[in-house]
């Protein structure tokens, strides 16, 4: 590949790091705006003067610390935070407001709903001042809830907050989800706390595109009456994921077929091939049939974008398709290196904040895997009969898929599908048969009822044995490598040593293959000295989890763990990122109470006591409401009270099982008879780490 032919590539990584180096740093520079323009003067009078060829990439590395400038800026200037109006200005002062929803609200625990604030009442004032900004609203889920719409003006009050960062080490960051999407602040808002006005705003084409969704889920429910199989269904044809239940999750991610329950890449993929078929039947010819040919492709892929409600997955795929097709359409010879990194800038130029969304990572790793490694590799194979050629072509995409998006799956998710080969084969195969036996089955519902219910069973009956198959699949052994840990240091790495790879694939030179074992040198040291640490740490978590209580004590690559009321789901989701992030390979669970008796040589528990190595500990709560022996740290839960006199301990650890009054009481009481006290709700897990 020669890089003059792929210029939008060049391009795109200078402006990629520009967006890094905003999310990393997020402060304005003063004038920046001015210092851009003067750069851009500069580099125009460079451009028209006689330089020596010897100093032509001057001129190129100018260029490309311009775009990493720019890319800085506009990544800067996206944050709605910045806006002058905006409605954090009169926090905690304002308390009623006024705004639009932006897009469609997500059901689920709380029904969240997305709303674009134009004006905001302070208290005691008779009139709205306007305002700017997004607000993530949370309510119960309800008749009147579920009524709202995209395009619903609302009036609410309530206090509106920022969004809290992580409580425990090394869990999902919600507050950096939202972040990527604009979203600082959120609102826990009672039903009879928020109006509609009646108002409608927004584009026409999204209350359409919303609206043709919704009528779609329904008649899915009619024709698919298991909860499982119309959860695939809504998922294969909509992208609507909202019902698939945490077994289907488990089972699709873990035979690596999750990317199947989401309109991306690959449903517009089969889509473009069914097109394709479909258009090549009309045997249109010369320029005007090539782009006649390119139109109705591109209208049929979105219209499909609109009808499924055009979510940020398959706008993605689309803008990536339709830049493609046009590149294709007016230059045969245009290079996908060239059309994929044309279409990410496209995308970036709208929304810089798309380069740190997990879905368009992967998106554009998958079909960077599927361009560069399944030519390479299905060249390897020596021509074969069609129905062997064909369940081979479906492998190898799998298979390259799967390699472009390898340093990503492990990075944010720690497992590896083994065989996501043998599930590849049942989702792509299956899913394609789906998106068109479910156009039609749409078509027939609206003109013929009994051909509609004859496709419908028969859909049924496809999607009830695919899932049997990912179960088994999933029940196989080995079927996935779990607890895979990477840094955020190394995944550059792991990424060049692909490169490496598919180079000397390419190439068949030697010195890639050296490229490629200094990579795989450097993990290997890095997890030499990972498992060197974690075969000899201790360290105590006291984890911050809703009403419950949750201790791990970690001795080398053994856990402890001290957990009450907990379900395995509550404890994985507080602490289980924490464990894979420090190499915990056993955990050993204890159950809090007045017969508890654990020995092990470096931890001894006996009811509320626990002795680690030197610390001394104890749980406390009504039925143990004091320590009568010394101890460096108390656990206090269940709403114990303050005592009158202070006791023999150095720290007192507030968990979230005590009410916020309990702890305020706590805090004062504390700050009276000389205790030091941590408030886990507020402040996060509590850690400690013995040194010897």
């Amino acid at each position: 590949m020669n890089p003059h032919e792929v210029p939008c590539l060049r391009l795109f990584f200078p402006f990629a790091i520009g967006l890094c180096l905003g999310a990393w740093l997020e402060t304005p520079i003063p004038a920046l705006r001015g210092i851009l323009t003067l750069f851009l003067l500069i580099g125009v009078w460079l451009s028209i003067r006689q330089f020596s060829y010897q100093y032509r990439w001057l001129f190129g590395l100018y260029l490309n610390f311009c775009l990493v400038v720019f890319a800085y800026d506009h990544y800067i200037r996206h944050n709605e935070g910045r806006l002058p109006l905006h409605f954090s200005t009169h926090l905690p002062q304002a308390h009623a407001f006024v705004g639009t929803v932006y897009s469609a609200p997500a059901v689920g625990q709380k029904v969240k709903i997305p709303v674009r604030l134009h004006s905001l009442q302070i208290a005691g004032a008779d009139t709205f001042l306007p305002a700017s900004g997004h607000v993530m609203l949370l309510l119960e889920p309800g008749p009147q809830t579920d009524s709202i719409r995209y395009g619903d003006e609302l009036t609410f009050r309530g206090e509106v907050t920022q969004v809290e960062g992580p409580k425990n080490p090394h869990a999902f960051d919600y507050r950096q989800y939202l972040h990527f999407q604009n979203i600082h602040y959120q609102a826990f808002i009672a039903k009879d706390s928020c109006v509609r006005t009646g108002r409608r705003e927004g584009w026409a084409i999204w209350r359409w595109a919303y609206a043709a969704r919704t009528h779609l889920l329904q008649r899915l429910a009619a024709y698919f009456p298991e909860k499982a199989e119309y959860a695939v269904a809504s998922a294969l044809l909509v992208g609507y994921t909202a019902d698939l239940s945490d077994e289907l999750r488990s089972a699709y991610a873990e035979t690596g077929s999750m990317h199947a329950l989401a309109v991306s890449g690959t449903h517009i993929g089969m889509l473009y091939v069914g097109l394709m078929f479909l258009v090549g039947r009309l045997r249109l010819r010369g320029r005007f049939g090539r782009l006649a040919e390119t139109g109705l492709i591109l209208l049929g892929i979105w219209a499909f974008t609109f009808v499924t409600g055009a979510t940020a997955s398959v706008l993605r795929a689309s803008v990536m398709f339709s830049v493609y097709l046009l590149g294709k359409a007016f230059w045969r010879e245009a290079s996908a290196w060239n059309v994929l990194p044309a279409s990410a800038l496209m995308l970036l130029m709208y929304n810089p904040y798309l380069l740190f969304d997990v879905g368009f990572q992967l998106s554009y790793s998958a079909v960077a895997g599927m361009v560069f490694f399944y030519p390479r590799f299905y060249k390897l194979f020596p021509p074969m009969s069609r129905w062997l050629d064909e369940p081979l072509k479906v492998l190898l995409v799998g298979v390259s898929a799967q390699l472009g998006t390898l340093p990503l799956t492990l990075y944010y998710f720690h497992q590896f599908p083994v065989y996501f080969w043998l599930s590849g084969w049942v989702v792509v195969l299956v899913g394609a048969i789906f998106l068109w036996g479910g156009a039609v089955l749409i078509a027939l519902d609206a003109c013929s009822q009994t051909a509609a219910d004859a496709l419908g069973w028969l859909l049924f009956q496809m999607l009830h044995w695919m899932n049997k198959s990912i179960f088994w699949i999933q029940q196989l052994p080995g079927a996935v490598w779990r607890n895979i840990w990477i840094p955020l240091w190394l995944l550059p790495f792991v990424f060049l040593g692909l490169v490496f790879a598919g180079a000397a694939l390419a190439t068949r030179r030697g010195k890639w293959l050296m490229g490629l074992a200094a990579v795989l040198i450097v993990c290997g040291i890095q997890q030499g000295l990972a498992t060197w640490r974690h075969q000899r740490q201790t360290e105590v978590y006291v984890y911050c989890v809703k009403d419950g209580r949750l201790m791990d004590f970690f001795l080398g690559e053994t856990a402890i763990t001290l957990s009450d009321t907990l379900s395995e789901k509550q404890e994985n989701f507080a602490a289980n990122a924490n464990r894979i992030a420090h190499g915990i390979r056993e955990k050993v669970l204890l159950r809090p109470g007045p017969a508890l008796c654990f020995s092990h040589p470096q931890l001894y528990v006996q009811g509320p006591y626990i002795q680690f190595l030197t610390q001394r500990m104890a749980l406390l709560d009504p039925g143990h409401p004091q320590p009568k022996l010394p101890v460096e740290v108390a656990v206090l839960s269940k709403n114990l009270r303050p005592p009158p006199a202070p006791w023999s301990c150095q720290l007192l650890l507030l968990d979230t099982t005590n009410k916020k009054g309990q702890l305020q009481r706590w805090q004062e009481s504390g700050a009276r008879l000389g205790f030091v006290t941590y408030n886990i709700r507020e402040r996060g897990a509590w850690y400690y780490q013995h040194h010897p």
